[in-house]
């Protein structure tokens, strides 16, 4: 049995130090980042580009801490849900709304959330440690509940230049010609037609874009009104008849665009990289530090980060040195580490404080003094 006191009211500061390893290239990119790569490129397509950031050691590629801190959350949620699955003999425990709670922290609404004390919020915490490691924007009626869990960025511990991927889409019948024995008469046909008007779409489009040119510049250069309005109207002749053939193309049942084309591609942290890593635990407790190490476990089952997995990127290992903040320093409580599928591995000279930790989530989960819903205005105790 678990002292509910040592692990749900002791305070404690947790520090995990440590590092992940790319064990396949890693691709990751926002929509702030590509659409600045596009702006500085000035045309699309473009290998999409991965994070780097300055360092007192020199520029890094990193992957960012988002990612890292998502990955975990739902692992974490899948354990919970899996426990409670077990224990309630559910196998859907929760309704979508605990779903996009637990997953994402909610869904804010227009609505006025109802005013909570205090006790209110430290009481949700005790029953739901999901919720006070990486808190909710909406958590019911207590509102915004802020995380204990800080999450750093995988920062490149050596400077290289990233992996770029790329390739082109083929038309396979075209390709092997000796697929077409499979097709019929009239799909052969509708292939060669499709492919025809493809092409005559593509020398349009390189017409349209030559057109705009000379009127930009014309503009620009202050030609007369009738050379301005020539190029006008040329242009507008040019997009209602591409406009047209793609009518055509879809009343034909075939495709507005090219089976064969060239594909944009990315950029990924190189293969066999090592990225250091840390994440801090505030104000916690062992029970909080249980959940995130059982989190961890989980991810290593399955831990995929980042984009394009299906070419063979994006698999991570992993360990942390977990240290406990005291007024004397960080006092050492062992290394935890996973590879590729395996159970989470605890090392160091002494394992036993860190095995009897991660033993806390399923004593918790057994008590059955948990509530993973949405906390709800308690009517007894009035406005």
């Amino acid at each position: 049995m678990v002292d509910k006191a040592s692990t749900h009211n002791a305070p404690a500061t947790f520090i995990l130090e440590g590092k992940l390893r790319a064990e396949q290239p890693l691709a990751t990119c926002s929509k702030d980042l590509s659409d600045r790569a596009a702006a500085e490129a000035g045309r699309r397509p473009f290998p999409t580009p991965v994070p780097s950031c300055t360092t007192d050691l020199g520029k890094r590629l990193y992957f960012p801490a988002s990612g890292i801190r998502g990955k975990l959350r739902r692992a974490m949620r899948d354990i919970v849900r899996e426990r409670v699955m077990e224990i309630t003999d559910n196998p859907t425990p929760f309704d979508l709304s605990t779903h996009f709670y637990l997953t994402l922290g909610g869904i804010k609404g227009a609505g006025e959330s109802e005013k909570s004390t205090v006790g209110d919020h430290l009481k949700a915490r005790e029953n739901n440690p999901l919720l006070s490691i990486f808190g909710a924007g909406d958590a019911g009626v207590l509102g915004f509940v802020g995380g204990r869990l800080s999450v750093g960025n995988a920062i490149c511990t050596e400077a290289s230049e990233p992996t770029v991927f790329s390739g082109a889409r083929t038309d396979d019948v075209y390709r092997d010609t000796d697929q077409t024995a499979y097709l019929s008469q009239a799909d052969i046909l509708q292939l060669t037609g499709q492919s025809q008007m493809n092409r005559e779409r593509s020398k349009l489009r390189q017409e349209i874009r030559k057109t705009r040119a000379k009127l930009g510049k014309a503009r620009a250069e202050g030609a007369l009104d009738e050379a301005i309005q020539a190029l006008t109207d040329e242009a507008k002749g040019l997009d209602d008849r591409l406009a047209e053939m793609e009518v055509q193309a879809k009343e034909d049942g075939g495709s507005t665009n090219s089976v064969g084309m060239p594909l944009p591609g990315w950029q990924a942290i190189p293969q066999g990289a090592e990225m250091e890593q840390r994440m801090i635990l505030r104000r916690s407790n062992e029970l909080e530090l249980s959940f995130l190490l059982n989190a961890i476990s989980q991810f290593g089952m399955e831990p995929i980060l980042g984009a394009h997995f299906n070419a063979g990127n994006g698999l991570v290992s992993g360990e942390w040195t977990v240290y406990r903040a005291t007024r004397k320093g960080k006092e050492l409580m062992g290394v935890v580490r996973f590879t590729p599928f395996e159970p989470l591995a605890i090392e160091g000279e002494s394992t036993v404080e860190l095995e009897r930790i991660l033993g806390h989530f399923d004593t918790f989960m057994d008590n059955g003094e948990w509530s993973f819903e949405i906390p709800e205005f308690d009517t007894e105790k009035g406005a």
